[in-house]
């Protein structure tokens, strides 16, 4: 048997994460830089052209519904492991679980909360494994 609102219309199914973990990687990556650059563009119209200027990428388009979870990973980010030697382990069930009951998340919006969370704190967790990566070849 279904349970009710499985099959409603805009539900968000498994894997259809990408455009937040998309436009989550620009924010890590680009979006300081590119903010800078454009208020400095606007300072100075005549020393860069249109065409230099940096623009976000479409696949990596904001939604308005990203920003609770970008809210809630910043509130929860330092609520994991950190090794002894280095190293990030993913923010915990217990921790996502005890900010959903905080804020009324329950059943299948908890379902999605915990989802999305967990797709956000990988790509931080390979942001910063990539980061380490290159501050280690930095130091060779």
């Amino acid at each position: 048997m279904r349970r009710p609102g499985r099959q409603e219309e805009g539900r968000i199914r498994r894997g259809r994460h990408k455009k937040l973990t998309a436009a989550f990687r620009y924010d890590l990556k680009r979006k300081g830089l590119d903010t800078w650059l454009l208020k400095l563009a606007a300072q100075y119209p005549n020393e860069f052209p249109n065409s230099q200027l940096p623009s976000r990428p479409v696949e990596a388009k904001a939604e308005a519904w990203h920003s609770f979870y970008w809210r809630a990973w910043e509130a929860l980010r330092f609520d994991r492991h950190y090794g002894a030697f280095g190293g990030e382990s993913p923010i915990s069930f217990v921790t996502l679980d005890t900010y959903a009951r905080r804020y009324g998340i329950e059943g299948e919006a908890f379902e999605n909360f915990h989802r999305f969370m967990t797709a956000i704190d990988t790509e931080w967790l390979l942001y910063r494994a990539e980061k380490d990566k290159e501050e280690e070849a930095a130091r060779k």
